[in-house]
């Protein structure tokens, strides 16, 4: 008994005069904020700019982050709506690789560079009209990073339902290509009646010329045989 209290006598003189126990909860509780802060230190954060507006589908979209940390490799994801969002493109991006595409009807094209990521949405319609957020997750160097940013409005119009000046010269076109078929279709028997008219005509005068011919001959004969009864 005299043994066991001189030894916790002698742990407690080494740890200070603070009991074994507490040392040890003071210790983790230590380290936990010792991880939770460097994180906290190192803060990611992603600003956006509040309303861009689209053009034929595609809009441009910048989406700015800024951290004590120097990313190396990142990964990228555009996020539609605010409530249940909905992903729209995500790409594996490094910095030594800046460029970056995606695939799909709504695809994102663009790059990466320090502090920024510019991207072009396309495929975008007048329905898609929304808030987009930017995601950034910072994989490379550690320690590991995400954070979205507060959103932009992004406003795609309508494409308009009248014809432009261009489809309105190739409407103008056609309409008179056809027009030309029409009157070509509407005059083609015209000259076949005229040649026909021409063939009869020349038929005429060939039977009349023929009609005269034939009834000179026939005069002929009788003419020289009244002369020769004159003469008897």
């Amino acid at each position: 008994m005299s043994q066991r209290c001189f030894q916790s006598s002698l742990k407690y003189k080494e740890t200070g005069g603070i009991p074994p126990q507490l040392l040890h909860d003071t210790m983790i509780i230590t380290l936990i904020r010792i991880f939770t802060y460097i994180p906290l230190g190192l803060a990611l954060r992603v600003s956006q700019p509040y309303r861009v507006v689209g053009n034929e589908g595609e809009v441009p979209l910048r989406c700015s982050f800024s951290s004590k940390l120097k990313p190396e490799e990142m990964w990228v994801s555009l996020y539609k709506g605010l409530h249940n969002p909905e992903r729209i493109c995500s790409a594996y991006v490094k910095l030594a690789e800046p460029y970056f595409a995606t695939d799909g009807t709504v695809n994102c094209r663009g790059n990466i560079s320090s502090g920024r990521v510019d991207m072009i949405i396309a495929g975008l319609r007048g329905n898609d009209t929304d808030l987009y957020r930017c995601e950034i997750e910072v994989l490379f160097p550690p320690p590991y990073l995400r954070t979205i940013g507060s959103g932009t409005v992004v406003y795609i119009q309508e494409t308009p339902s009248c014809p432009t000046a261009s489809t309105q010269s190739q409407i103008q076109s056609q309409s008179q290509t056809s027009e030309r078929e029409a009157v070509k279709n509407d005059v083609g028997p015209l000259p076949l009646l005229y040649a026909i008219l021409i063939i009869t005509s020349c038929s005429l005068i060939l039977q009349m010329i023929t009609c005269k011919w034939r009834a000179s001959t026939a005069t002929a004969p009788m003419l020289s045989q009244k002369e020769s009864y004159m003469k008897f």
